[in-house]
């Protein structure tokens, strides 16, 4: 159940709507792009190597760091896939975001704050993964945006987010009647299901 989720900060009585964490997709295009870059910088070792005296030992190295780089690459992005999250709640949205293995972001937007909510996919590719980013514009010009990447349903996010932000400023005292964000396509989201 999402109420039973605690995040670092969460207030009294602050009731989370949806937990949003980065689609499956997200990790596997990182593992490929880590694997990639690592067999090119392999295979340039691999050609300089074939011009010197010490070919053997530049074509273990190449082997070991394109390894290394490789694994490092895989473990790093099943972490952010665990670690990178965004709660939207009755109150605000949420974001934490791994920079390095200690250090973390966190980026907090209380409705009252919040102007809007635009969605959009970065490329061809992900409008046809359905993958995209949410941005929460605040209301003052020079605040910072609330970005959240590699989000699945990422319109029908940003529309609920909108309906929030709405309820929130025409009528405050019905955000509790919000129900959660149901992560299905459109016409299968019955709560009951």
């Amino acid at each position: 159940m999402e109420n039973q989720i605690v995040f670092d900060g969460q207030q009294t009585d602050e009731r989370i709507l949806f937990t949003i964490s980065p689609h499956p997709i997200a990790k596997t295009v990182a593992i490929v792009k880590i694997i990639a870059v690592a067999l090119i910088f392999f295979i340039i070792l691999f050609i300089v190597a074939s011009s010197t005296s010490f070919s053997v030992i530049l074509r273990l190295i190449g082997f070991i760091l394109a390894a290394v780089v490789s694994i490092l690459g895989v473990i790093w992005s099943s972490y952010l896939e665990k670690t990178d999250r965004a709660y939207i709640t009755d109150r605000r949205i949420i974001r934490f975001e791994t920079i390095t293995p200690v250090l973390k972001t966190k980026r907090a937007l209380f409705w009252n704050e919040a102007l809007k909510a635009k969605a959009f996919a970065p490329s061809f590719f992900s409008k046809m993964l359905g993958v995209g980013q949410v941005v929460i514009e605040p209301q003052l010009s020079g605040a910072e945006n609330v970005i959240i990447k590699n989000v699945s349903y990422y319109e029908d996010l940003a529309n609920y987010i909108d309906k929030i932000l709405f309820i929130f400023k025409s009528k405050p005292e019905d955000i509790q009647t919000i129900k959660p964000f149901i992560p299905k396509p459109k016409g299968q989201r019955d709560s009951s299901s």
